[in-house]
């Protein structure tokens, strides 16, 4: 299973993206985007799964123990099952690109439930597997 993100002092956090660019700019080192658009986003959807449901299912996909049965149940073909698992295996051949940086999404950084902090777990150390 994957861990939590660290929240210790100098670690790599979450961030919430700023809605303005202008709000973006003049930052020293600027948190790697991890949204809709770039390959690190979550493909479930909150819309259609529910917040919490869409990063507990991302999380267990990631860590590779999203099966086919249970990706037919929530309503995915085989072609978006096929394409889910290179995505996967794209994310995971790229996930050191984040290690050692601040990521940003959406989420308000108060929130539990985040895809990014998946993402920072498993780029720093945090692991995947059993």
């Amino acid at each position: 299973m994957i861990a939590a993100a660290s929240r210790s002092e100098g670690a790599p956090r979450r961030h919430r993206r700023p809605r303005k660019p202008e709000d973006r700019r003049g930052r020293a080192a600027p948190p790697r985007y991890v949204g809709r658009g770039t390959i690190y986003a979550n493909p479930f959807r909150s819309d259609r799964f529910g917040h919490a449901r869409a990063t507990g299912l991302h999380r267990t996909w990631l860590a590779g123990q999203l099966s086919y049965r249970t990706m037919r149940r929530l309503g995915f073909g085989d072609h978006e099952i096929i394409a889910l698992h290179r995505l996967r295996q794209r994310v995971l051949a790229r996930i050191h690109e984040l290690a050692e940086h601040d990521v940003e999404c959406w989420c308000p950084e108060r929130s539990r439930y985040c895809h990014g902090d998946t993402l920072l777990a498993l780029a720093n150390g945090g692991g995947h597997g059993r």
